[in-house]
């Protein structure tokens, strides 16, 4: 199987992060949110640097 291509943006300004998700479609919104708040969810340190870039992979889509 390949690996996600499609990559969705989401910009916290106010931490100064970027999550970049990667899917096999264009994710809506909701699950842009999800997908970002399941990988935060997972972290056992919950603050980030200001200015990371972070790629979350994900297999919505895929049996699209």
């Amino acid at each position: 199987m390949e690996m996600p291509s499609v990559v969705t943006t989401l910009r916290d300004a106010a931490a100064d992060v970027t999550y970049n998700v990667r899917a096999y479609r264009k994710l809506s919104r909701q699950e842009l949110l999800q997908s970002v708040g399941l990988f935060l969810g997972q972290r056992k340190r919950k603050k980030l640097k200001r200015g990371t870039v972070i790629t979350i992979i994900t297999v919505i889509g895929a049996s699209d």
